[in-house]
């Protein structure tokens, strides 16, 4: 364990700073569209901004599994495929610290202390995932998912499995376009 924070504590900073990143941007172009009374752009907007965010997320962690594919083929690290999904759960432990603090609000309602910390979690959930907050706003019957705790806890998983997937593909060197072609550190010709 050691070894892996040591090793991939940064790449988990840089997707968590390309989240908060991203979500100011799709916070802003939300509350945009809101203003705007145009419910189906802020869709637009938010779905725009998380495919934005995963495709960040993808192009970055590919490149460590590219790396490590290296050191991997030559013996120096252990072939270890599921580096990708540890880097993006480390990365998500603040999400799911906010979601925990959200559910203990909606959970514990009376007490003053748990529902002051729900609410305050779920505020800055809201900012800290900005790039979700269009598609939050939609509504199930009469109440919008930005309501339900446990859409707390599923909005990290894309970027969960985006790093899995990356990783995985990044070991593999399989390319899906050829912006990956720009990438460096494998010392390998390109694989098709």
């Amino acid at each position: 364990m050691k070894n892996f924070l040591r090793d991939h504590s940064y790449t988990s900073m840089i997707v968590l700073v390309n989240q908060i990143a991203i979500a100011i941007v799709g916070m802003t172009l939300s509350l945009a569209c809101s203003m705007a009374g145009n419910d189906t752009l802020r869709i637009i907007c938010s779905v725009f901004a998380t495919v934005f965010y995963l495709f960040l997320v993808y192009t970055k962690v590919w490149d460590i599994g590219a790396k490590d594919s290296v050191s991997v083929e030559y013996g120096h690290k252990e072939y270890k495929p599921w580096t990708g999904l540890w880097i993006g759960l480390l990365a998500a432990v603040p999400n799911f610290i906010l979601a925990i603090g959200t559910m203990l609000g909606y959970l514990l309602p009376n007490s003053s202390f748990f529902g002051n910390l729900g609410a305050s979690c779920k505020m800055i959930a809201l900012f800290a995932e900005g790039m979700y907050s269009g598609l939050l706003a939609l509504r199930i019957g009469n109440t919008h998912l930005n309501s339900y705790w446990i859409s707390f806890f599923i909005i990290p998983l894309p970027a969960i499995l985006t790093c899995a997937a990356a990783y995985y593909f990044g070991l593999k060197e399989k390319k899906f376009t050829r912006l990956f072609e720009l990438q460096h550190g494998t010392g390998k010709k390109n694989k098709k």
